[in-house]
Parts: structure tokens; C-alpha cells; sequence
């Protein structure tokens, strides 16, 4: 039935609920307190204005957002290198998605987005071009490819199938939103939502657009048949389940984080109560007035008669404050084992001793696999055929600045001839001594011809 093509299926539904907390999270607190009972239950017999009273007094401790923040800053600590690409194609990076953004700036905002769902795709995509229009006319019209994010959200299914023993995709569904001028007005434009299907076809892939009718069923408002050969959306994983599929890399940390803000709700709650004494007075008749105020007195005729202020011990806040700490260590703790590189034999670790294989370092490289088959789906859009494009994703998170006696140990290896003078340049560029732009090949000329010594002895390159 047609009007199914904008369901989502139980499988891509399922990794939007399971992604949902940490969407909410993402949110901030305004996106926490928007949730309400949700992620901050209402207390029994709790009154509707009571209970609003404090969900907007509470705010959130997002160490999630923090986290993933960071994370990913350390990968795109340096940008994205083109390694081994043409020309036409290093061009295009420089606005890769033709809303301004260059290659490493989308990247990075997909792989911030896969940390939740565990999966998040780059779609590579051209616009139409008139059959008889040539490449050359096409390039000269601005009308080349370009890199399209796509969350998990925004797929509503996919079928995959066997293709020469290769699973791929074989259709997929996209929900989009595209603004067009509105029919009613000269200076507004209107949103109309639309579902993108794309098959994959013996002679191509075909496009059908849906879009809403005035009796709001979905009909095929568009379609036509592309050159590609396959479906070109390709996912990203953070952590993969299965074909297209993921799970979220900080479900610890987002159940932890929940509990914080619960936790720091509780706590804001009770301050707010311990903060106000309550006076409390014995052997006085209700009738009799009573004002405290300064240079008033209290007086009673009856001999046991009391006035006093009660307050709140003290020993519920020091424990929500102590629950608060631990909960601000766990999480701590969870967000830097993406950093914990996993265990390897010793014959493992001898072999490749070098190479990072923490979490966060494995989903740099599958960043990387998923960046050069993309850039080759742009080079086959632009006619380029089937090229080598090499990209580098940076994995150095664990490096430090070199300490003094780094620097002289290294000085002594050049010196004695066992380490040469580009290799303790770009080790130093590597450890942040050195500006990471520094063309090394360039400084060892401008060394040998102003002071040819300097090329074989550490001299005068002390700290």
C-alpha cells in the first residue's frame, strides 16, 4: 500500500528509541525539562504545580554532550588530509556539501551524530542534468556532487540484498523536508515534507519522489533513473550491529547521566526547603497575633509556652551531594573508556605496537572507510572513473609534549647519526613543539644553506 512509504520499520525504530535518551540529553536542559516525567518522574501524590516547579528549577550536569564534545575534538584535532585524490575532487572538499562546509567540518558533525544511534550515513548526491547536458557544461553550471547527512532519524527503512555475493543496499527510504516559495505569499516559503525511494535497478537506480495529496495519502509526485550503479549512502559506524545498523557507544554513560539529573533534582529540591527555618510555637491560642519582625517582642501568659525555629539537619543534603559526586566520577570514568585501548596477546602487541586500537581509534578508522567511499562515489558522479582517493583521519589522541629530556635524547640520536634530521622534525610536529603545517623538507634546506653544520649535529637546536 503506497501510503506505507512514509512508515518507519520496526528496525530503524528501533534504533531511533534506542538513541532517544541520548537525543534528549543532547537537547540540553531545555530539551530534559521538555521530556517531563519522562526522565524526571512525578513524586506520588506530588501536585501538577509542584511538580513543574521543580522540573524548571532543575538543571542538567551534561557530561554526554561534554564527552562526545571532546571525543570528538580529539579526533579532529587536525584536520581531515586528503592523502592520494585528483585534483577535481581536493577542490570539491573545500565545500563538500555545497552549504559551505569543508570536508572536515561535515565529518565532524557526523561522526558527533553517531555516538548516540551508533550508525549515522553520508548520501552522496548530483543534481539532474538534462540528458544532452555534457560534464563539461555540467561543471561550468555548478552542477557536481556533493555529501548529504543523513541521520537515523531521517531514514524511515532499507531492504538490503545480495549483489555478486556483496550485500548491499537494494532500496531505501529517506523522509526529507524541502522549502519551497509559498503559492500565498511573495516573501515566505512554505515546508513540505516528501519521502525519498531509491531501488536499485539492473540498469541504474531509480528515484521516486512522494509527496502528501489534498487527502493526505502519499503519491509519486517525481521519478526518474540515475547512472549510478548502486545505491550511493554510505553508513558511518560507531558502533556496529549489523548490516546498516547500530547501537549507541555511550549507553553507560547516558543511563548514568539520567540518574544525575534525577539526583540533582532531588537535591535542588531539598535545598529549597532546608534553606527556609519553619517557626514553630506551643502554648499559644491561635487567636493571638503574632509578629516577628526586629524590635517587636513575643509574649505569652502561659509558663510553658514555646517559640522556636526548626531546621533541617543537614544529613540528607550532605548525602545527595555525595551521590552527586559519585555519579560525576562514574561518568568520568565511563566517557574516557573510549580512550582504554583494548587488550591484544603479546604476540599481537609485538607485531603492530604502534597501531591505537581504543574504541574512539577504531571509529576514526571506520570514519576514514566510509570518507574515501564517498569521495570515490563523487569522482564516479563527476566522470572521473574509478580513481585511488586515500584519506587520513587523525588517531593521534594519547600524544604529549615532549619533556626536556625527550627533546635531548632525540638531539643525541641525530648527533651520534642513528636518527635523521627530518624524522626529529616531524616528531616534533607530531608531539606539538612544532606548528603542524611546517613544511619539514623546506626548513632542512633553509638550515643547510644558512648553516650547513647544523645538518649533521644537534647543535643550536637545544630547547
Amino acid at each position: 500500500m503506497v501510503d506505507t512509504v512514509a512508515k518507519q520499520t520496526a528496525t530503524m525504530a528501533a534504533m531511533v528509541q534506542a538513541g532517544a535518551k541520548g537525543r534528549a540529553l543532547m537537547s540540553g536542559t531545555a530539551g530534559m525539562r521538555k521530556e517531563g516525567t519522562r526522565y524526571l518522574p512525578k513524586f506520588k501524590a506530588e501536585a501538577e504545580d509542584d511538580y513543574q516547579a521543580r522540573l524548571h528549577s532543575s538543571w542538567l550536569f551534561n557530561a554526554l554532550r561534554k564527552t562526545i564534545k571532546d571525543m570528538t575534538g580529539r579526533v579532529f584535532d587536525s584536520p581531515i588530509e586528503i592523502q592520494d585524490a585528483p585534483q577535481q575532487i581536493i577542490d570539491m572538499t573545500e565545500d563538500i556539501d555545497m552549504q559551505g562546509r569543508d570536508l572536515s567540518v561535515f565529518a565532524s558533525e557526523v561522526f558527533k551524530d553517531a555516538f548516540v544511534p551508533g550508525v549515522s550515513y553520508i548520501m552522496v548526491e548530483a543534481p539532474r542534468r538534462n540528458a544532452d547536458t555534457t560534464r563539461a557544461q555540467a561543471a561550468a553550471q555548478g552542477l557536481r556532487p556533493y555529501l548529504v547527512h543523513l541521520r537515523v532519524e531521517d531514514v524511515r527503512g532499507f531492504k538490503p540484498g545480495l549483489f555478486g555475493n556483496v550485500l548491499a543496499l537494494a532500496q531505501l527510504r529517506i523522509r526529507e523536508t524541502v522549502s519551497e516559495d509559498d503559492p500565498e505569499g511573495e516573501f515566505s516559503q512554505v515546508e513540505v515534507e516528501q519521502v525519498r525511494v531509491l531501488d536499485r535497478l539492473p540498469d541504474g537506480v531509480r528515484v521516486r519522489l512522494y509527496r502528501q495529496n489534498s487527502k493526505k495519502h502519499w503519491a509519486v509526485v517525481d521519478e526518474y533513473m540515475t547512472e549510478a550503479p548502486e545505491i550511493t549512502v554510505i553508513p558511518f559506524y560507531a558502533q556496529r550491529t549489523g548490516f546498516f545498523t547500530g547501537e549507541p557507544v555511550l549507553e553507560d554513560l547516558t543511563d548514568v547521566n539520567i540518574a544525575h539529573w534525577q539526583s540533582q533534582s532531588d537535591q535542588r529540591n531539598i535545598l529549597h526547603f532546608a534553606r527556609v527555618p519553619i517557626l514553630f510555637a506551643s502554648g499559644r491560642g491561635d487567636d493571638e497575633p503574632l509578629t516577628i519582625s526586629a524590635g517587636t517582642a513575643v509574649v505569652s501568659r502561659d509558663v510553658g509556652a514555646t517559640l522556636q525555629w526548626v531546621e533541617h539537619s543537614g544529613k540528607a543534603i550532605d548525602s545527595g551531594r555525595q551521590d552527586l559526586k559519585d555519579l560525576e566520577f562514574q561518568m568520568q570514568t565511563l566517557g574516557l573508556q573510549l580512550l582504554v585501548a583494548r587488550a591484544q596477546s603479546a604476540t599481537g602487541a609485538a607485531l603492530d605496537a604502534v597501531k591505537e586500537t581504543s574504541t574512539l581509534a577504531m571509529m576514526a578508522d571506520s570514519l576514514k572507510d566510509a570518507l574515501e567511499q564517498a569521495l570515490q562515489w563523487m569522482a564516479f558522479y563527476a566522470g572521473l572513473g574509478d580513481v585511488s582517493i586515500t584519506v587520513n583521519v587523525n588517531k593521534e589522541f594519547g600524544v604529549t609534549m615532549m619533556t626536556p629530556q625527550e627533546v635531548l635524547a632525540m638531539q643525541k640520536d641525530v648527533a651520534m647519526g642513528y636518527l635523521t634530521l627530518e624524522t626529529y622534525f616531524e616528531e616534533r610536529k607530531r608531539r606539538g613543539v612544532l606548528r603542524p603545517d611546517l613544511d619539514t623538507a623546506a626548513e632542512l634546506d633553509r638550515l643547510a644553506a644558512t648553516a650547513p653544520a647544523l645538518t649533521g649535529a644537534p647543535m643550536g637546536l637545544g630547547e
